[in-house]
């Protein structure tokens, strides 16, 4: 039985993945990976974000999450501060130009889900969110040292 959970939660995620636009590990017909698109969303969202912390949100390697973010920095879409707190700690901000190309993508993925939901009727919306949300809370571990 357990493989047949996996398998089918296997399909779901290539079927979700599909639908939100995620191919060739580039989202939203952009040149920008999920994930580096999610650290943009963490450092828009996040003021006085630290890459320890981004590491820690979006729970990814931290050797690739450096080489991600000195790649995004030589592309003038964020940038490095010094903390005033802690000069041995770097802040990192978005540019103006990764500001605009932030709210371009996150503008798109609005646009996106309505146009996902929009044949749904208003209650099914609703049930929609409450499925969304149980899926989020039976997959959070009950203990965090679980896994």
């Amino acid at each position: 039985m357990e493989n047949n959970i996996i398998q089918k939660i296997r399909e779901f995620n290539r079927f979700y993945t599909g639908i939100i636009g995620v191919t060739n590990n580039h989202i939203l017909e952009s040149s920008y990976s999920l994930t580096e698109v999610r650290v943009m969303y963490e450092i828009y969202s996040n003021p006085e974000i630290t890459a320890r912390l981004i590491k820690n949100l979006v729970n990814v390697d931290e050797g690739y999450l450096s080489r991600l973010i000195k790649k995004l920095v030589r592309q003038n879409i964020i940038e490095k501060e010094k903390s005033k707190k802690d000069n041995r700690i770097s802040i990192l901000k978005l540019s103006k130009k990764g500001e605009i190309i932030f709210l371009k993508l996150n503008k798109n993925s609005s646009k996106s889900v309505k146009k996902l939901i929009s044949h749904l009727t208003s209650e099914e919306q609703k049930k929609l969110i409450k499925n969304l949300q149980e899926i989020h809370k039976l997959l959070i571990p009950k203990n965090k040292n679980e896994h």
